[in-house]
């Protein structure tokens, strides 16, 4: 009988071939199809689809799933392939096994993460032994481990990055924020980085981190605006963002908002720091630039996988007074990654406890300080929730513990006076803590408020208004400090000065309801020669968030028939969520 010609036998590795064909070719959906047919073969038929040739199936059919977002399929495709890899391993040599499983696992770690499944995800690295972990498993060991607050493992993880990559400024910003100091680092890449051109910036870089955690704001602003001033790099995002938080830790909101509006201008599909930048628009009340902020923002964030979208979105909710809608987004900031953003647990603890549910505040709140305790806002947020419980003892000690952490800064000692500010028993404590900010910075507007409140409760109102007089003959005011003071001259029956400044405070805030009222309670006519109409109250660039259809259950949001009457484009993207 005539052999069979070898061009017409049957190839064993006709499948293997064909789909790492396709798979090189980036026909992921081919991939996918073709593959589960080789599998289903190779288990009827081993000796055309051997099991090691199906390990590299699985893997690449795991990596097409994930490359098209089908992040449980991948899951799944990655179990099988590592569970017939560690059966594999034991009876063949290390040569003939298709691929490392350490690999594999890395994998799976990211579908967890994209499945919303930290722990599990954290389990499968942590399976990984210390001595074959890959540089980006320390990276990722180290920021799960920062997640959970076990810093030392975190700081081992980060270590070992920079012994491989010492110019990853990830893991060097990381680890300053967990208390390594500039020296300690230098071992890193002392020996490294001799080749590195221009690498002034690179050390004047992490003296200025080592002074934002030391709490020197000003030499550290000092070192990073010689960074970006008249330098190359002077349009550098990362630059830039590391200004704008130096400044927002500083508590200079209004300065901070600068830095990162010009990333966004030079940069608009650039994400990162957009969510500090929603923070700041909404603590300095610029509707505006917020509006046009979450607009951009949403055209961007097409697959709605990033938080900083919803942030930007529940911000624009809390300032317009749509904060049911605004903690809907929130929440999807926070459930739209498998980690916690620090941002949109701030900014949902904001909304609820706008929206009087205390509790559930005072939890994102304290999930916050876990996650970055040497931000000002969640400390201060927690001692709002205590103050709204009347737990004025309880708001005290959060607010000692967060002088400890933070230092006594102007807004921190005034944060420690206000609880004690609703005690008569504490009132000379809390003018002493007052006392203290405003000699550290005599323009520092919540230490003078929290003063007056205390001198009014004293009926001191000559004094009380004399500070803050003083406070409006040093610099600009707002409306709040003449609203302050038509108060209490209205108690201490100087009618006519009280009417001068609710006029001047209703000019500053044509929408302050406070101004109104207590202008018209002293001459009903004052009304009509303000000049000021109530339809003035009304901007052009209201929103009706109440049209923004989005579901509390985080399961089911549909944001489709949205009115946008200024520019229904910034919620078009939200359409198919």
């Amino acid at each position: 009988m005539m052999a069979t010609p070898e061009f017409l036998k049957p190839s064993k590795t006709f499948y293997l071939d064909q789909i790492m064909v396709m798979f090189k070719e980036q026909l992921y959906s081919s991939v996918l199809s073709f593959g589960s047919v080789a599998l289903n073969l190779g288990e009827r038929y081993p000796e055309n689809v051997s099991e090691t040739q199906q390990v590299t199936i699985l893997i690449m059919c795991g990596d097409s799933a994930y490359f098209t977002h089908d992040y449980a399929r991948a899951e799944s495709y990655y179990r099988k392939a590592l569970q017939l890899y560690k059966s594999l391993s034991k009876g063949l040599p290390k040569e003939c096994i298709p691929e490392d499983s350490n690999d594999v696992k890395y994998k799976l770690y990211l579908c967890l993460m994209q499945c919303k499944k930290p722990k599990e995800a954290l389990n499968m690295l942590q399976s990984i032994p210390a001595k074959s972990r890959a540089v980006r498993t320390n990276m990722a060991l180290g920021k799960l481990y920062m997640q959970n607050g076990m810093e030392r493992a975190a700081i081992t993880s980060f270590k070992e990055v920079l012994r491989e990559c010492p110019n990853s400024m990830e893991a060097i910003d990381s680890l300053i924020s967990l208390g390594l100091r500039d020296t300690d680092l230098q071992v890193f890449f002392n020996h490294k980085l001799n080749k590195m051109p221009c690498s002034e910036w690179f050390y004047n870089w992490i003296r200025a981190l080592h002074q934002l955690f030391l709490r020197d704001y000003p030499s550290a602003l000092q070192i990073l605006n010689t960074l970006t001033d008249h330098t190359p790099l002077r349009h550098n995002r990362y630059m830039l963002h590391t200004l704008s938080l130096a400044y927002t830790l500083q508590g200079n909101y209004e300065e901070a908002v600068g830095p990162l509006l010009m990333c966004h201008r030079q940069e608009p599909a650039n994400m990162h720091g957009m969510d500090l930048l929603a923070f700041l628009l909404w603590s300095q009340k610029k509707l505006f630039e917020l509006e046009r902020l979450a607009q951009r923002l949403s055209e961007v964030n097409y697959n709605e996988n990033r938080p900083e979208t919803w942030i930007a979105l529940g911000y624009y909710g809390l300032l317009v007074g749509r904060t049911q809608k605004g903690v809907s987004f929130a929440q999807r900031a926070l459930t739209c990654t498998g980690t916690k953003s620090f941002e949109a647990l701030v900014c949902k603890g904001y909304l609820l406890l706008e929206n009087k549910k205390v509790q559930d505040a005072a939890e994102c709140f304290r999930d916050a300080i876990q996650l970055c305790g040497n931000r000002f806002e969640p400390h201060n947020g927690l001692v709002n929730c205590y103050l709204e419980l009347q737990r004025y003892r309880d708001a005290s000690t959060i607010a000692n513990f967060a002088m400890k952490k933070l230092g006594q800064t102007p807004r921190v000692l005034t944060m420690c006076a206000q609880p004690l500010s609703k005690d008569p028993l504490n009132f000379s404590k809390a003018k002493s803590y007052l006392d203290k900010a405003l000699q550290l910075d005599k323009r520092h507007l919540p230490a003078v408020l929290t003063l007056t409140e205390i001198l009014e409760e004293e009926c001191h109102y000559d004094i009380a208004v004399q500070k803050l007089q003083e406070y409006a003959d040093g610099g600009t005011t707002g409306s709040q400090v003449h609203l302050r003071m038509a108060h209490l001259l209205s108690k201490m029956s100087s009618d006519d000065k009280a009417a001068d400044h609710f006029t001047i405070a209703l000019k500053l805030d044509p929408s302050n309801r406070d101004a109104r009222e207590g202008l018209n309670r002293l001459d009903p006519t004052a009304n009509r020669n303000t000049g000021v109409n109530e339809a003035s109250q009304v901007t052009s660039y209201d929103i009706d968030v109440d049209n923004l259809d989005v579901d509390d259950d985080d399961d089911d949001h549909d944001l489709e028939g949205v009115d946008n009457e200024m520019d229904p484009g910034i919620w078009n993207a939200q359409a198919n969520f």
